[in-house]
């Protein structure tokens, strides 16, 4: 008979080999947050001025129809009140993105010389196959669609950081710990 053997440390290896393989990638954290029938993604790409070292967090929220934005924001907070935190400011012409903390990760600003980049930089994209394009509305004026993805960069006028799909990541994750769980039952079965 053979015993399947899932340990902490084969989830812990499986976990290793994802975060190694995702780390060029610059991906600190994916989380799927909200409920409802739509999907919409939304990237935050942190970059270390001088370096272009980048931490980016993805984040898949589900939500109803008929949403901006801004209420994905709204969505992820409530989700992780303790984790994610975001100020806005309204000027006459709308509403502005000021800072955003996710984890030990924060950043603030609308610009300062002498480079201009200290602010977030907002991007758009209908799917996950498409190129991301400046966005020429603000994120309270941007209906999202099922599938749609905003992305936020701050410290780069570049588009935001290539990167698998979410969806992509948990795949790898399943792989990985399923062969971590083959080695572990070859090696019960021959004892």
């Amino acid at each position: 008979m053979q015993v399947s053997v899932f340990t902490a440390a084969s989830i812990g290896n499986a976990l290793a080999l994802v975060v190694a393989a995702t780390a060029s990638g610059g991906i600190v954290g994916s989380y799927a947050v909200g409920s409802g029938t739509q999907v919409s993604t939304v990237q935050f790409d942190f970059v270390t001025l001088g370096t272009n070292e980048t931490n980016t967090y993805i984040y898949e929220v589900a939500h109803g129809e008929g949403l901006f934005g801004d209420d994905l924001f709204a969505i992820i907070a409530e989700a992780q009140p303790s984790f994610f935190s975001h100020e806005v400011i309204t000027f006459s012409f709308g509403d502005a993105l000021f800072s955003v903390g996710i984890g030990s990760d924060f950043a603030s600003g609308f610009g300062t010389a002498p480079d201009y980049l200290d602010y977030w930089h907002y991007w758009t994209r209908e799917s996950a196959g498409e190129a991301w394009s400046e966005s020429w509305v603000g994120f309270s004026d941007r209906a999202v669609t099922n599938g749609s993805w905003d992305g936020w960069v701050f410290n780069l006028w570049g588009a935001p950081a290539a990167v698998p799909a979410p969806g992509a990541l948990g795949l790898f994750a399943l792989s990985a710990l399923g062969r971590s769980r083959r080695r572990a039952m070859v090696c019960s079965s021959a004892s």
